[in-house]
């Protein structure tokens, strides 16, 4: 009696099984950014953020940029000293400049380097190799491997259980297009061209591929509304809303910039109706030193499920 009673309940517990959902394809990322600012306070709490991630093992985790704040030293030993707690992640983590490490260098609290210059220091530092950063490095499809865009080093794709992801240099401040009438912007102009060809780029293998889903990962709190040539995100603005139109899948955009948890639906077409395949997520940063966890879930049909992740003691 006790053997059919079993061998009853193994059969429902295998047939429930059955018409559950699937986790096939499911795992989990984190997001952080705008991170470490306040120091020499917040290396300590950047420690305990690193722990906290390398505790819960994500796939990977991804920095949107702002290793620092915008009114500390932009020295080679800070972006060092950065460098080195990168590389404390278990796992890989993906890296996109923000605009506190390079285009605000010349405030004076920051040491008034040349912008460029720096940005030339952080490709070298922390782009070099087409690896991301961390412990155990993953292999990175980088743009530098095209002809015409050879210095781009630091914008990547790489793809996980048919979902495309890129890192694209967005940057706040404007994307650094300079209003005043003197400014050539040669530097804004090149980057722009860059992140607008792999912004196709990491569509065009989506589509190839038939991959479910793409994320995208920024700096810049992107300007929507504007339609202004004084708009330093418009070009990308109107690229991003164009492609995703067309995709028809989930697209998630991840920044930082503005310190502030926040996911809202900013992309509308030309009735003003929201593009509802689209969704950004805004990470934390600053003095609110937590992460953003995603997951990737098929079975869902909006493919990414957004979770605070707070680190405790921070």
């Amino acid at each position: 009696m006790k053997s059919s009673l079993l061998s009853l309940l193994v059969g429902i517990a295998l047939y429930l099984s059955s018409c559950m959902p699937s986790e096939q394809g499911s795992f989990e990322f984190m997001v952080i950014g705008d991170v470490p600012y306040h120091l020499p306070e917040d290396f300590s709490r950047f420690e305990q953020m690193v722990q906290a991630i390398n505790d819960y093992g994500p796939a990977f985790t991804i920095h949107v940029g702002d290793i620092k704040s915008g009114s500390t030293p932009c020295t080679d030993e800070y972006f060092e000293q950065i460098r080195g707690y990168f590389s404390d992640f278990e796992q890989p983590l993906m890296y996109t400049p923000g605009d506190n490490e390079w285009t605000d260098c010349h405030r004076p609290a920051c040491g008034e380097y040349d912008p460029e210059e720096r940005l030339d220091k952080l490709r070298q530092l922390f782009f070099s190799d087409g690896k991301s950063q961390g412990k155990n490095p993953q292999p990175l499809h980088t743009q530098n491997t095209y002809e015409g865009f050879e210095k781009f080093v630091e914008n990547a794709m790489w793809d996980k259980d048919r979902i495309s992801f890129a890192t694209i240099h967005v940057v706040g401040s404007n994307n650094n297009l300079k209003l005043d009438s003197l400014a050539l912007n040669d530097e804004f102009y090149e980057r722009e061209m860059a992140s607008l060809f792999w912004l196709n780029r990491v569509f065009d293998s989506a589509i190839e591929q038939n991959h479910s889903g793409i994320v995208l990962a920024i700096h810049a709190g992107l300007n929507y509304p504007s339609q202004e040539d004084t708009n330093g995100h418009l070009s990308f603005v109107n690229l991003l809303r164009e492609r995703v139109s067309t995709f028809e899948k989930p697209v998630l955009l991840l920044y930082g910039d503005f310190h502030k948890f926040m996911v809202d639906k900013p992309l509308v077409d030309a009735q003003r109706k929201v593009i509802t395949n689209f969704t950004q997520v805004q990470t934390f940063g600053d003095r609110d030193m937590h992460a953003v966890r995603i997951r990737v879930n098929p079975a869902n049909p909006n493919l990414f499920e957004i979770h605070q992740h707070f680190v405790d003691g921070n």
